[in-house]
């Protein structure tokens, strides 16, 4: 995990804030880009339950600030840039091909599984991990809310894919 397990509190919450927004992103986008009604309905939904994740990071930052801010700021600046750049959610050019291709609504929900778990398994990881206690905490209850969206992507892709057989 590199130097991630020695993040205090405030700096998960920095960089789980970073996460939240480019879900945010994500999820509008597709919101506006998806066929399928019920598709287009789940992305709204997730989207919405981003701001919602956004909102709650930013009272729970305080909790964590008092004497956690940066120690190392020449390591965590650059670890915050990554995730606005993110290679975790899908890029524009990455969607846009995505959504020409047939079955794109079930594509774009395969990605966002994808990004999820990942999201998922990275912070159960740093939470396994986190020498802070703050650090833990905010990492698990992050590893929680991923693993939620993934599975509520799964029923609504189980829900809308093609029978096979």
């Amino acid at each position: 995990m590199s130097a991630v397990d020695e993040f205090s509190g405030f700096e998960v919450i920095r960089a789980a804030m970073e996460v939240e927004k480019n879900g945010h992103r994500f999820y509008s986008t597709m919101s506006t880009l998806a066929k399928d009604p019920l598709i287009r309905e789940l992305f709204t939904w997730l989207a919405q339950d981003e701001v919602g994740h956004l909102n709650t990071l930013e009272k729970l930052a305080p909790k964590y600030s008092d004497g956690s801010f940066w120690a190392d700021e020449e390591f965590f600046l650059p670890y915050l840039q990554r995730f606005s750049e993110s290679e975790i959610f899908p890029s524009a050019e990455r969607l846009e091909e995505v959504l020409k291709e047939e079955g794109a609504d079930l594509k774009a929900l395969d990605l966002a599984i994808e990004a999820e778990e990942k999201f998922a398994d990275y912070f159960e990881a740093a939470a396994q991990n986190a020498v802070h206690p703050d650090g833990k905490e905010a990492f698990s209850w992050l590893a929680e809310e991923e693993v939620r969206h993934a599975q509520v992507l799964r029923e609504r892709q189980a829900i809308l894919a093609p029978k096979k057989g």
